[in-house]
């Protein structure tokens, strides 16, 4: 009986595998990659974002955009895309290729102003397992003053003609405490708040 269960779940799987590698592909590829920057990365319906949005495919999508960083000399050292790649890959579980890719992105000291270093480090150490190191990028991140000329008030500070979080991404990295050792997916996605 588990020899029977076993061999019809492989010919399941197997006979699903090519419909799921249709449901991921892009019919349009070479026009998707002679995109400019702006629009590969920007624009909602069209570059990477489109196959991001289906389920499931976020291990194609990261190969989407590293091709894209390939084949476009502006794009090859784009932080923000570097990123993008890296998260998209820490979702599909690849955690070490994630996370070296995500050590490409630090900023110089003098222009991260915003944390982005922390929650890099928060984010490493998240999927390297090392929970001390988090809750310590944790630490540096909740400490952050704010920019020159702004007061925090209630977790939030003034910045032009809106009220934004302050510290910027805490809420994310509190979630990669909360549910450390779990999967990027769940921790970065789904992981309730203490108070839920």
């Amino acid at each position: 009986m588990r020899l029977t269960a076993c061999l019809m779940f492989l010919a399941l799987s197997g006979a699903s595998a090519p419909l799921l590698a249709a449901e991921c592909s892009v019919a349009n590829r070479d026009a998707v990659l002679a995109l400019p920057l702006q629009v590969f990365d920007g624009d909602p319906d069209a570059g990477w974002r489109p196959l991001a949005d289906r389920p499931g495919c976020s291990l194609e999508t990261a190969d989407l955009i590293a091709d894209y960083r390939r084949q476009q000399p502006k794009a090859a050292g784009d932080l923000p895309l570097i990123w993008r790649e890296a998260q998209l890959r820490a979702l599909g579980g690849q955690r070490d290729p994630a996370s070296a890719l995500m050590r490409t992105t630090y900023k110089p000291a003098h222009a991260d102003v915003g944390g982005w270093n922390a929650y890099v480090d928060a984010t490493i150490a998240f999927l390297d397992d090392d929970l001390p190191a988090l809750k310590q990028a944790r630490a540096r991140l909740a400490a952050l003053p704010p920019p020159p000329g702004r007061v925090v008030r209630d977790g939030r500070v003034q910045v032009e003609a809106e009220q934004v979080p302050w510290p910027p991404r805490l809420p994310v990295v509190d979630a990669l405490v909360r549910c450390m050792y779990q999967p990027y997916a769940l921790a970065y996605e789904a992981c309730p708040a203490a108070s839920e």
